[in-house]
């Protein structure tokens, strides 16, 4: 892969749509659109963390893997990348960046996040046809709206599948999330702050949510949960819960865990550990047969 040339792009949300409603995506150059051996390529589609309301954690945060994949041997399996952006919850007391009231960017609760995802996914889908040929990677609360995605939120439009779904410091369970930092209060505001009706709880969390939804991640061959040892915020619990839930379906689904390393944002900062995490699932994807 010899370079790669970065473009931000709007997709569509109607008239609520802010400046957060944006893609990034980043596409090697050139790329030649009529290329078999180009469309054979899988994207890499990544959703950030941020506890659903962090303005400092964005799509940039995908950048430091980016740069360590384009490098890799794995470079040339990869036809393009790209990293949503989604509206936020409120956070008036970040330190650096306060959200406003009057905001609509910062200022939305679930299902707003996960919509906003959807309606990325579907301009993707549009722009370069991603249908069956992405890896769909998310990081804490990216991680749990990656779980969260199904064919419904969209009413008349269907989402495109992914070939696999990595998680990784995923929130799936969002009672036993709470109830493991009881002693700090900032797990109950964040909880509150997205998801303001707790007896929504139950069927927001992948772990508990309604099984006859038609979720994208139980449609994938390959699904790769994926944790520290040593994350600091988010409890090792969390990845048996998804793990154990993934397992339990009665799908051809490959499940699988994939230990990470590093602290809890040092996964996406280093570069290095969400790149390794990105091109391990890689070699899974390839080596499922086509029919499983």
């Amino acid at each position: 892969m010899n370079g790669l040339s970065r473009l931000t792009k709007p997709y569509p949300n109607g008239s609520d749509a802010t400046k957060l409603n944006t893609v990034d995506i980043w596409l090697p150059e050139p790329t030649p659109a009529t290329d078999a051996a180009h469309r054979n390529k899988v994207w890499v589609i990544y959703i950030h963390g941020g506890a659903w309301r962090d303005p400092e954690v964005d799509s940039k945060s995908f950048a430091p893997a980016i740069n360590v994949l384009r490098k890799s041997s794995s470079a040339n399996s990869f036809a393009g990348f790209a990293a949503i952006n989604y509206r936020l919850s409120s956070y008036p007391q970040h330190p650096r960046d306060p959200s406003s009231p009057d905001d609509p960017s910062r200022n939305v609760h679930h299902p707003t996040h996960v919509l906003d995802v959807a309606h990325a996914l579907l301009y993707l889908q549009e722009q370069y046809h991603i249908d069956g040929r992405y890896i769909l990677v998310g990081h804490s609360a990216g991680a749990t709206m990656a779980f969260q995605l199904h064919q419904s939120l969209l009413l008349g439009k269907a989402l495109p599948k992914p070939s696999s779904v990595l998680g990784i410091a995923g929130i799936y369970n969002f009672e036993s999330f709470v109830e493991s930092h009881s002693g700090i209060s900032a797990y109950k505001e964040i909880m509150h702050n997205a998801f303001p009706e707790r007896k929504s709880w139950d069927e927001a969390a992948p772990y508990s949510s309604d099984r006859n939804k038609e979720t994208l991640w139980e449609h994938a061959p390959i699904v790769v949960i994926s944790r520290s040892e040593v994350d600091e915020l988010v409890e090792k619990a969390q990845a048996s819960f998804m793990f154990e839930r993934a397992r339990s379906m009665p799908k051809a689904t490959e499940v699988h865990f994939l230990e990470a390393s590093g602290a809890h944002d040092q996964i996406w900062s280093s570069g290095d550990i969400l790149a390794s995490l990105v091109v391990k699932t890689l070699g899974l994807l390839t080596t499922t047969p086509k029919d499983s």
